[in-house]
């Protein structure tokens, strides 16, 4: 009871931001509307069944491999056109449903992009040849398979320039320098994008952060107390016999609702 007391904001802000997750517009600064423009009525979208035919009619001419047909009855048209433009100050992104004809909107306002007040880059450094190194090292450990490279350290140091601090952080990978003022954030707060981020902060960093090593305890501590708060439940239920029976049915519609929605999700992701 008294870890629970003590980790109840943990417990409101995994319900909030799985809330914020599920739900786009909430605390968001876009706003979300069905565009009611003519012309995307006028368009003629393409009707997948003649699409398939002009398919089949090219693989039936392969020689590679014997193509016998297929069934009509599995074409479908799936996702949405996506769109973005942005004018006066906002980005807006048609979500457009060809079959329907009709486009839901989503308005956020862009942020204000300020001319710096100077440009550091480019300067005269080249990329860390070490990366170059680390790549031909890992090629041969791998019989000479192409490593692409995901991302590579910065090296990131305070600068005295016209008399301001300046945060100075080079990308090993490209040489490239970016500057921001010290102390100042490096993008725009966001209520909603702050928690969302919170919720999927995760892992222990390995570069000793102590602040990310506390919430990845704190992460961890919440998960074990899950399961125990779980297990301990089934164990007080199953100590009161008047309840066991009601308890057992409730149990085993929890499981078969548990079971059902995952194997219908394991649908929709995989297929």
């Amino acid at each position: 009871m008294y870890f629970g007391l003590v980790l109840l904001p943990f417990v409101f802000l995994y319900g909030v931001t799985a809330l914020l997750f599920n739900h786009s517009s909430w605390m968001s600064t876009s706003d979300y509307f069905r565009s009611t423009s003519e012309p995307f009525r006028a368009v003629q979208p393409a009707v997948p069944s003649e699409i398939v035919e002009q398919i089949a009619k090219e693989l039936s001419t392969r020689e590679e491999f014997t193509f016998t047909g297929y069934d009509e009855d599995s074409v479908e048209l799936i996702n949405e056109h996506i769109f973005d433009v942005e004018e006066d100050g906002f980005r807006y992104r048609y979500r457009f449903v060809p079959m329907e004809s009709k486009a839901f909107v989503q308005k956020t306002p862009t942020s204000e992009q300020t001319e710096p007040e100077f440009t550091v880059s480019p300067v005269d450094f080249a990329p860390d040849p070490s990366i170059a190194e680390l790549v031909e090292v890992i090629e041969e450990e791998h019989n000479g398979s192409k490593v692409r490279i995901r991302s590579a350290s910065d090296v990131r140091f305070v600068a005295d320039i016209n008399q301001e601090k300046w945060v100075l952080t080079c990308d090993l990978q490209t040489g490239r320098v970016t500057q921001n003022k010290f102390e100042e954030p490096r993008s725009e707060f966001n209520w909603r994008s702050y928690l969302l981020r919170l919720h999927k902060t995760r892992g222990y960093p390995r570069d000793g952060d102590s602040v990310r090593f506390g919430w990845a305890v704190a992460v961890d501590i919440m998960g074990l107390l899950m399961l125990f708060w779980g297990l301990s439940g089934v164990i007080m239920w199953w100590q009161m016999k008047p309840f066991r029976l009601i308890g057992g049915v409730l149990v085993l519609v929890g499981l078969l609702l548990c079971g059902f929605l995952g194997y219908w999700l394991y649908q929709a992701i995989y297929y």
